[in-house]
């Protein structure tokens, strides 16, 4: 079993922590870098080369939005997992739209972070369970 090179992007310590405690004891997922704004994650992305990206979108320098632009677009580009507590239609769809594979709520990163990661890493897109159908983006 390949190991999944996480890089944990919010810009609250606290988070940052709460969310490496998660996957601690998850034997295929390693934590290689943790970034408080959206500038330094899009700075470590390019640095650390990881293989999913968990970002938060209110940061401060850059959203993570654009930060999530900003790496979907580089080279080798990672699998990006969005965790958020924002429970909003319009994010989860400028998210998707700007390449994200996964969208988490805070709330229920304990269960859902672990198989977003590993689904994003897959190339698949997860979407935490609370979030509404209606939300989703329409082909």
């Amino acid at each position: 079993m390949s190991v999944i090179r996480v890089l944990i992007a919010d810009d609250h310590a606290l988070v940052r922590e709460s969310v490496k405690a998660i996957l601690a004891n998850e034997s295929d997922i390693e934590i290689v870098a943790t970034a408080g704004d959206g500038q330094e994650v899009v700075e470590l992305f390019k640095s650390h080369h990881p293989d999913v990206v968990v970002m938060d979108i209110s940061m401060p320098k850059m959203d993570g939005i654009h930060a999530t632009e900003l790496i979907a677009q580089q080279e080798g580009s990672a699998g990006i997992v969005i965790l958020s507590m924002h429970v909003n239609g319009a994010l989860v769809q400028q998210a998707l739209r700007m390449g994200a594979r996964g969208y988490v709520l805070k709330r229920q990163a304990t269960d859902e972070l672990p198989k977003a990661i590993r689904a994003a890493h897959q190339g698949l897109t997860f979407l935490s369970s609370a979030i509404p159908p209606t939300f989703l983006p329409h082909c």
